[in-house]
């Protein structure tokens, strides 16, 4: 008797575990830049298309673009004043996504940041 109510405890088991996977949840973000330094910025969006078409719209010009999307984390864009870029950078927390981004454009400071609900 005691066996069958061991093999009743391990699907329910399983049952849960495998329920407590489905429900990982991917969040998105994105920073999009315009060349005069307007940014739009997303976040906890469920898809990466959709988190881009946000910070493009906050950023409110046609000239914008999508310069770093990021899941689950933070993106940062930095400028750089003596090559005069723009460039993203990803990171698990705000300072790694800024530093990030600054050495991605080669030096320069952090303009903007955002993370998402992890």
């Amino acid at each position: 008797m005691a066996s069958g109510v061991l093999a009743t405890a391990f699907p329910v088991a399983a049952s849960a575990a495998t329920a407590g996977e489905s429900q990982a949840r991917y969040y998105y973000g994105a920073i999009a830049v315009a060349p005069n330094g307007r940014t739009g910025r997303s976040w906890n969006y469920a898809s990466q298309a959709a988190a881009k078409r946000r910070a493009l719209r906050e950023c409110g010009r046609s000239s914008c673009k999508v310069l770093v999307t990021f899941v689950n984390g933070c993106g940062a864009v930095a400028y750089n004043a003596r090559r005069n870029v723009y460039w993203g950078g990803r990171g698990s927390t705000p300072a790694r996504a800024k530093r990030n981004a600054i050495a991605n454009a080669g030096g320069g400071r952090w303009i903007a940041y955002q993370c998402t609900t992890r």
